[in-house]
């Protein structure tokens, strides 16, 4: 799968998806300005740290993402994304790992420290951080998240990131 970061200034974000079946998806998100949009840190952390199926393991098998959020925000609430199924371990371990974006990209913050904030995200929502998720998973998970972050920041108004799926390899 090929997925595609849209940069938009002053709008909305934007990603497409080209999948391995011939099949494309693509949907809007909030801009943060300099700082990687959320749904590019969810892609980060989870090729970087192996979670799968994660969400954007699910979009891979043909999850509408646009449509899950939308029934989502309809139903609001700790559990609005059960709409994706049942066990949502992979998903919530993606949502701590991307809700901790500040401190994995300050460089004052060591590694440790970071992998325990993700311990306390993923337990907030009920789920474990799996064992082989350590201190050099998060090392080279975030090193990757900062380049990544440099390269967001240094676009233009459309400028694009393009990335493989498995694996967050560059396309």
């Amino acid at each position: 799968m090929r997925v595609t970061f849209v940069r938009s200034a002053g709008r909305r974000d934007r990603v497409y998806v080209a999948r391995a079946d011939g099949s494309e998806a693509s949907w809007e998100f909030p801009s943060y300005g300099d700082a990687p949009p959320h749904d590019l840190v969810h892609f980060v952390v989870e090729t970087g740290l192996g979670i799968r199926p994660g969400i954007f393991g699910r979009v891979a098998a043909g999850m509408d993402l646009a449509r899950v959020n939308a029934l989502a925000n309809r139903i609001g609430g700790k559990d609005k994304y059960r709409v994706m199924g049942d066990d949502l371990g992979d998903v919530y371990l993606s949502e701590a790992a991307a809700a901790a974006v500040a401190p994995w990209l300050d460089p004052s913050v060591d590694d440790a420290t970071c992998l325990d904030g993700l311990r306390a995200g993923a337990a907030h929502y009920g789920v474990a951080v799996p064992a082989e998720l350590d201190v050099a998973a998060m090392a080279r998970t975030r090193a990757r998240l900062a380049e990544v972050a440099a390269r967001w920041r240094a676009l233009g108004d459309r400028g694009a990131l393009a990335f493989r799926h498995p694996g967050g390899e560059d396309a």
